[in-house]
């Protein structure tokens, strides 16, 4: 379960920068040969039965799409047009009561830039025509099992199609490698959060160490941590 909002309609932060970063990375991959890039989201892990740990979106994933739900891909195909995708679930009026607000793919595209979105039942149909004919495959394996099948069915899918003249990519590059290197370089959105959140760290410890005393416990003080994150909108 990811933290419930039932009532929203745009982003609550600005998609600027993260539009920037989804465009640089797509000249970054030009200038390497081209290819299609994909990258999940964290998924999400059962505790016990049908309760699941507090959900903590994938940091890359965040850091171009501003995009925080579960069950997400990312698509960013870098031909001689450039193309960016989004996977996210369906709406579900149901399981918006019991699990939060949930954008679907035709809000979803529109309030965060990309060309096209659409619900990620559609994953592995879609998958294979973005990776046909393509040099090169950016993504990371070895982090996910379930994730790493996934994309080796695709990447199968295209090459039982060889006879009609489609071929998969040649070699598969490091996704995360080459976004760790732009993130070396912190934008302007970035120096702004890093900003704001050695504030909000800074008060909320200044608030603990009032706090204190020889008749608090330990979980008060944590109380009074926690309480002046939540306050200040930290989500992690």
């Amino acid at each position: 379960m990811y933290a419930p909002t039932m009532l929203r309609n745009s982003p609550d932060v600005d998609i600027t920068p993260f539009r920037a970063r989804r465009a640089r990375l797509l000249q970054r991959m030009q200038a390497a040969g081209g290819g299609v890039a994909i990258l999940p989201t964290a998924p999400e892990r059962v505790r016990n039965r049908d309760a699941h740990y507090a959900y903590r979106h994938d940091s890359y994933f965040y850091y171009l799409t501003a995009f925080r739900e579960p069950e997400a891909v990312v698509v960013l195909v870098a031909g001689k047009e450039t193309k960016q995708i989004l996977f996210c679930r369906e709406k579900n009026e149901e399981r918006e009561i019991w699990d939060g607000y949930r954008w679907g793919p035709d809000a979803a595209r529109e309030a965060f830039g990309f060309d096209e979105a659409w619900t990620i039942g559609d994953l592995e149909k879609r998958l294979p025509d973005y990776l046909a004919d393509q040099p090169l495959l950016w993504t990371s394996l070895g982090y996910d099992n379930d994730w790493d099948a996934r994309v080796l069915g695709a990447l199968n899918a295209v090459r039982d199609k060889t006879r009609t003249g489609l071929t998969p990519p040649h070699s598969v590059r490091d996704l995360r490698a080459e976004l760790d290197e732009m993130r070396l370089v912190k934008d302007a959105s970035e120096l702004a959060t890093m900003r704001r959140a050695a504030r909000i760290s800074a008060d909320a410890h200044c608030r603990a160490m009032r706090a204190t005393g020889p008749d608090r416990f330990e979980y008060e003080i944590e109380a009074e941590l926690l309480h002046a994150f939540r306050a200040a909108g930290s989500q992690a």
